[in-house]
């Protein structure tokens, strides 16, 4: 499902993660922070998964421009909570806006993924454009775990078909 903001409504994504956050066969939920609202549902949606018994990842850019001292706020409120959060990689801006919900269906873990060209703010979505693509495509949703994986251990080598990651593969995507 390709998203269009403003024409669609942010809360498609918002309700998604809040669903997440109370559905029983949900076990994870991973997602990158650049930029969030004052009073964030999206911050909300992953305490209360937290409390629901899932495992919360969160990575959160330091190096927001004009954010940094509300994500270092945003950071300490999640890591309270019992998020697990981590900073990405120093030498990078992590700039990602993805999602990825790892669910129990019929014995077996599907993933769900939210790849988007904007922030994660409930506010901007209704002044900027972007896009969001809602997908359980395998290909995509493997990758999507990648990007989590490589974030945490950038020292590892990642190869990329679907998704282009900087410092990865962007350059020769777009040489090519």
């Amino acid at each position: 499902i390709l998203l269009y903001y403003p024409y669609h409504k942010f809360s498609h994504f918002t309700e998604w993660l809040r669903h997440a956050a109370y559905d029983p066969k949900v076990r994870k939920i991973q997602i990158s922070l650049y930029r969030v609202a004052k009073k964030s549902r999206i911050v909300a949606a992953l305490i209360e998964a937290v409390k629901n018994g899932k495992e919360v990842t969160v990575n959160i850019e330091l190096h927001a421009r004009f954010d940094e001292h509300a994500n270092l706020n945003w950071a300490e409120v999640l890591s309270n909570a019992g998020a697990q959060v981590t900073f990405g990689i120093p030498s990078l801006k992590v700039h990602a806006k993805i999602c990825l919900i790892s669910r129990i269906e019929n014995e077996k873990l599907t993933r769900y993924a939210h790849i988007g060209t904007g922030n994660f703010h409930e506010k901007n979505a209704k002044i900027y454009t972007d896009f969001s693509l809602f997908t359980c495509q395998e290909d995509i949703t493997n990758e999507v775990s990648q990007v989590f994986e490589f974030i945490k251990y950038p020292y590892l080598a990642f190869t990329f078909k679907h998704l282009i990651v900087s410092p990865i593969n962007s350059r020769s995507t777009f040489d090519a």
